[in-house]
């Protein structure tokens, strides 16, 4: 069924998040899966994702959707809360992330700022320029980093089709079809 009426949509996520997420997306698989790493494409898309990063942060005291941080509930009632609508298959469409999703995409910012500073020391501090701890927790916070985006595809998937709602849709569009 076409929805070409915008009363029957929900907007959810603002054009600029949706763009810092892709752009974290390509930059995270071209530095973990292509480029060699400590090359000086790895390094720039290092910069640009702590950029982006840096940038999505302001964004979230600005932000007039669902994006804001002011959204953000992690108390134990908003977690049971969507749990319960997890498990009756009915996920409100006019929601953002859960209390799970912000914690991930707080874990997400920490390790790509993590990811970036660690670089930026091992690359432009010479005292640290080949310092084998220094480049370890560089790997670490890649590897971690690599398993979160595992867990949120995963997570993804589950909750879009156990609670019955779109979430790949709108971070492509911006806006959800209203349940």
């Amino acid at each position: 069924m076409k929805l070409t009426n915008d009363k029957q949509q929900v907007r959810i996520w603002h054009p600029l998040i949706r763009i810092i997420h892709w752009l974290l997306v390509a930059i995270f698989t071209a530095n973990y899966f292509i480029l060699e790493a400590g090359s000086q494409w790895h390094q720039w898309l290092g910069y640009t994702a702590v950029s982006a990063v840096v940038l999505r942060i302001i964004w979230g005291f600005v932000d007039q959707s669902y994006g804001n941080f002011k959204t953000i509930n992690l108390s134990q009632h908003a977690l049971n809360e969507h749990l319960h609508h997890v498990k009756q298959r009915k996920i409100p469409s006019e929601t953002g992330h859960n209390p799970l999703g912000w914690l991930m995409a707080f874990a997400v910012i920490m390790l790509f700022i993590g990811l970036g500073v660690t670089g930026f020391m091992m690359e432009e501090i010479d005292r640290f320029f080949g310092n084998e701890t220094l480049e370890e927790i560089h790997e670490w916070f890649a590897n971690i980093l690599y398993a979160a985006v595992l867990v949120h595809i995963a997570a993804v998937i589950f909750t879009s089709w156990r609670g019955r709602i779109e979430l790949i849709r709108p971070m492509i569009t911006g806006k959800r079809r209203k349940n």
